[in-house]
């Protein structure tokens, strides 16, 4: 393919980001590496000008602005006031590479995306619009009814019920005002989406929950990439973090509902005598901190918690587990914990939530368990199968490989970028 020049507006991105954040820099840089040019736009808070610089190898223009602390009317100014100047930005980058054969515009995420819309009218731009989590159909991206119950979308009567469940009732009560707003603030979501030349899901599960609201034609699932060789090069060094003759299952994540934290102390008690020589590794934080440390010790667990480590000690860890845990209790787009683990051929135990199958197939390139019950069971039974354990660590490291490497996924974007720039050359020759 011939050298394109990509805008990249992602709000979401290394340093300090999520799993999207560091999916959409892999991306970027898969780009790069394939001889495009790539200019991540990044919004960022309390920044008070226009800055250029470079992120982790990607050309980064920082866009500063200001929000206020104020419940919905800090999401406007984070939102539907930033667009317009946004836009101005993207399309400003567009321009001065005016040399290139073609350029397109690819938002990565949520709050860029209406921008990103605007620009492409403004250049004459393809638009392409990544989905990676719940935030076409939920006001808070997660899908999830107070924080809890996965749920298909909002309407007046969820968010009557979401907010108090989500907030408490005196504040859920307050808030019910701006009902008529998050419900707006949706609809011109959606709008960019219908908008945008081609929408991208990360995964079966997203382009299903996107195909009442995006044409077939418009819509393509490529998954998010896995640098395996960057991660190769991490986990040749090995973890200090644990003894190196210390047997261990670990579980890596946020510790709230969503992803299952809530399940591990049932599973671990289900789970019995089989995880008694082995040590429960959490790799992560969050408000079921103590509830889980409750469960775990005082069912005799041996268990280490970790807090938030540097990711590079989160690959070893994961190269070096009899078994990792993934209990997600939500609509998982697709898990950047559960790529990497494969990358690093690390044996997977998981619940089908979301995008998971597309990550997991059940005894090839992980284990699959529907209920606490069958999760525990499966649990027991592969500490006790090492072979099966291994087997099925080397089978996801042959579908990282096969699906979600750079030079596959890029390939991919590469090819859905063409599509889209074709008839433009063929418009304006």
């Amino acid at each position: 393919m011939r050298r394109v020049h990509i805008i990249f507006p992602t709000d979401v991105f290394p340093p300090r980001c999520g799993g999207a954040g560091w999916s959409a820099h892999a991306l970027a840089l898969a780009l790069i590496a394939r001889g495009h040019t790539v200019t991540a736009i990044v919004p960022r808070e309390g920044q008070r000008s226009c800055l250029m610089g470079e992120t982790l190898g990607v050309p980064t223009v920082s866009f500063g602005y200001h929000a206020p602390r104020v419940p919905f009317v800090r999401n406007y100014a984070r939102n539907e006031r930033l667009w317009s100047p946004l836009a101005q930005v993207i399309a400003e980058a567009g321009a001065v590479h005016n040399t290139h054969p073609a350029t397109i515009i690819h938002a990565q995420h949520v709050q860029v995306a209406p921008a990103a819309a605007i620009a492409g009218r403004r250049l004459g731009a393809p638009v392409v619009i990544s989905v990676r989590d719940h935030w076409p159909w939920d006001y808070f991206a997660t899908g999830l009814h107070g924080d809890r119950i996965p749920y298909p979308r909002q309407t007046w009567a969820s968010l009557a019920t979401d907010l108090p469940a989500r907030l408490g009732p005196l504040r859920g009560a307050a808030a019910l005002p701006a009902i008529p707003y998050m419900l707006a603030h949706l609809a011109r979501r959606r709008a960019a989406l219908r908008q945008a030349d081609a929408v991208i899901a990360g995964s079966r599960y997203i382009a299903g929950r996107l195909a009442d609201l995006v044409e077939h034609q418009r819509l393509h699932v490529i998954p998010n990439i896995v640098d395996l060789a960057a991660i190769d090069a991490i986990i040749a060094t090995p973890s200090n973090l644990i003894p190196p003759d210390e047997r261990f299952v670990l579980y890596v994540g946020k510790l709230e509902r969503n992803k299952g934290a809530h399940l591990l102390g049932e599973i671990v008690q289900q789970a019995g005598a089989a995880l008694h020589r082995h040590t429960l590794v959490i790799a992560g934080s969050g408000p079921l901190r103590a509830e889980l440390e409750d469960a775990v010790r005082g069912r005799g667990m041996r268990a280490r918690f970790l807090d938030w480590i540097d990711h590079d000690d989160v690959l070893r860890l994961m190269a070096r587990c009899d078994l990792l845990l993934f209990p997600s209790a939500w609509g998982e787009p697709l898990s950047r914990v559960l790529l990497e683990a494969c990358a690093c051929s690390a044996p997977i135990l998981a619940m089908p939530t979301g995008g998971t199958p597309d990550i997991i197939i059940d005894s090839e390139s992980g284990a699959l368990a529907t209920t606490v019950s069958g999760f525990a069971r499966r649990l027991a039974e592969l500490l006790e199968r090492p072979d099966e354990r291994r087997a099925l660590g080397i089978g996801a490291r042959r579908l990282a490989e096969r699906r979600f490497a750079p030079d596959v996924v890029a390939g991919q974007v590469e090819r859905l970028y063409q599509s889209l720039i074709e008839p433009v050359r063929r418009t304006s020759s």
